[in-house]
């Protein structure tokens, strides 16, 4: 119990990175052939989650 808040910032950094490596995934993978328009939309969303998430992520490692 003496490591509680380094436990939550782990849990943090975990998931943010996940969620990160993973929108970054779907960026780089999604296609959307029947509206154009609207996969570009979905690809800057994607690209802004994955990079807010890796820089979550590298915050929480730096506060480790």
């Amino acid at each position: 119990m003496e490591n509680i808040v380094a436990a939550i910032i782990f849990a943090i950094l975990v998931g943010a990175g996940t969620l990160g490596v993973t929108s970054l995934g779907f960026f780089a993978f999604h296609r959307n052939p029947e509206n154009v328009d609207a996969q570009q939309r979905e690809r800057l969303e994607y690209a802004f989650f994955g990079l807010f998430g890796i820089v979550i992520m590298l915050m929480m490692w730096y506060a480790l």
